[in-house]
């Protein structure tokens, strides 16, 4: 079953009991690849910070293996099992630890633990829209796509003129189109429950384990852009 069925589905009798199932589900696996995601960082600044230079060198390598392993969770969910689809989203989310375990190098851990707080708080607010509006966000898929896209094109052009400017608009559009990605992606979750209900409970695992993984990168890139923002740099 594709993930983005549910668009062409009548969803008007549609079980709270199987969508809330369902989004639980979903929830439990995104928290558990943050909570590993969270542990990384914490274990090596507090109790090996000399493990961050050994593995700066292989930050570059790192990032290209998870660009490389969302492609492939999310193309070929269906010809793996949930076990493994489970295994590779908690070693996608392991890497992103890795990666950000240098941030507390560079932000004091007060300002990180506050933008955290900031993140959290409006991912629940945004996320509980999502749920509960009987508006249709589909028709934001557009302007999201279109967003998410022009956030890289400023970020390719800055990467050469380092305008600040551009870094503040670049700053403030990501944001908008993560926090609306929330609840875009919390929608349309609850919706994939109607498509799902009566499947194989394998195929429910597998679609909770790449809902969770949406709803992850959400959660993750708002967090980085508002740590742009509330982030305080060490001297």
């Amino acid at each position: 079953m594709n993930y983005n069925d549910y668009f062409e589905r009548d969803v008007s009798n549609i079980s709270t009991e199987v969508s809330n199932a369902f989004v639980r589900k979903v929830m439990l696996n995104m928290i558990g690849g943050l909570f590993i995601t969270t542990l990384v960082p914490i274990y090596v600044f507090f109790f090996n910070s000399e493990l961050v230079y050994t593995l700066a060198r292989y930050f570059k390598l790192i990032a290209l293996a998870e660009v490389a392993l969302v492609f492939f969770l999310s193309l070929g969910i269906n010809k793996m099992s949930s076990v493994t689809a489970r295994f590779l989203f908690y070693v996608y989310a392991l890497m992103n630890g890795i990666l950000f375990s240098s941030l507390a190098f560079v932000f004091h851990p007060i300002s990180i633990l506050y933008t955290l707080g900031v993140t959290t708080i409006m991912f629940i607010v945004i996320g509980v829209y999502g749920y509960t509006t009987k508006e249709d966000l589909t028709k934001y898929s557009k302007f999201l796509m279109t967003g998410l896209i022009t956030i890289i094109i400023i970020s390719l052009i800055n990467i050469f003129i380092k305008a600040p400017m551009l870094y503040w608009v670049g700053t403030i559009l990501g944001v908008v189109i993560f926090s609306g990605l929330i609840a875009f992606d919390i929608n349309r979750i609850k919706y994939i429950a109607y498509n799902i209900a009566g499947s194989d409970e394998e195929m429910v695992e597998k679609m909770g384990i790449i809902g969770a993984l949406n709803l992850y990168l959400d959660f993750i890139n708002l967090f980085l852009y508002l740590l742009r923002i509330f982030g305080k740099k060490r001297n």
